[in-house]
């Protein structure tokens, strides 16, 4: 069994043969290029830079990577994550959105840094926002943008009525589905304009357009510009 006193935070890479172990502390992996194949009692998933995961203490896991690869790891003592792991058991994986792509570019600036200041600053700021995921509809909405997202579906995740489920969705975070959803999608396509390189019905599908002229005319009524327009901020010498 590993055990952990400090908050650690290092670049990893993994061997193309399966590792198996559990740990009595939380963790958190970013791969920064490559991909990890990773198991548990309850999941199997192949993780890329696309997503992020959470392995809760406890959880038995099995792991390799074939081929190049780099991780971000972030290994959390029981004691500094004060977390209720019992919805989360067999850990979650979920997109980079926004706040985790800032998260993981704040940890990759930390990871061979000697303070620990800014490290639990970090990972009380992840503690917050992983408290959101143990709802399975608000994870769902996080992995799913692309599709869409029903008030009769998110309902059903959390064992709700759908009359009582909206109510009990802005008591917990501060919105309504309908506005969480349509904040992140616009969190996510400003992310994908500002970061990627990628055509705009890439974009327009990966957050769940019909096709591109819907995509801009929504963009545009939501940020006051057109996808083009935010695009030229940060990469005004590039074609969109």
């Amino acid at each position: 069994m590993d055990t952990l006193q400090n908050i650690t935070c290092e670049k990893r890479t993994y061997s193309r043969l399966y590792h198996s172990h559990k740990h009595e502390f939380s963790q958190f992996l970013f791969p920064l290029e490559g991909h990890i194949d990773l198991e548990t009692e309850e999941q199997r998933v192949k993780l890329t830079p696309e997503h992020f995961l959470y392995i809760p203490p406890e959880c038995e896991h099995r792991f390799r990577s074939i081929g190049r690869n780099e991780c971000l790891v972030l290994d959390i003592p029981l004691h500094v994550m004060n977390l209720e792991h019992h919805d989360m058991a067999s850990g979650l994986e979920a997109k980079v959105d926004p706040f985790w792509s800032s998260i993981r570019y704040l940890l990759k600036e930390e990871a061979n840094s000697k303070s620990s200041h800014t490290l639990h600053l970090l990972v009380q700021y992840i503690t917050e926002k992983i408290q959101t995921y143990s709802h399975s509809s608000i994870a769902y909405i996080h992995s799913h943008l692309s599709e869409t997202l029903s008030i009769k579906k998110l309902a059903e995740l959390e064992h709700y009525h759908p009359a009582y489920y909206s109510s009990w969705f802005k008591n917990r975070t501060g919105k309504t589905p309908q506005k969480y959803i349509a904040d992140l999608r616009l969190a996510e396509a400003k992310r994908m304009l500002a970061e990627k390189n990628e055509p705009l019905t890439a974009v327009s599908q990966k957050l769940g357009f019909q096709n591109p002229s819907s995509f801009t005319r929504w963009f545009a009524k939501s940020a006051g510009m057109a996808p083009r327009d935010y695009r030229n901020i940060f990469h005004s010498d590039k074609m969109f």
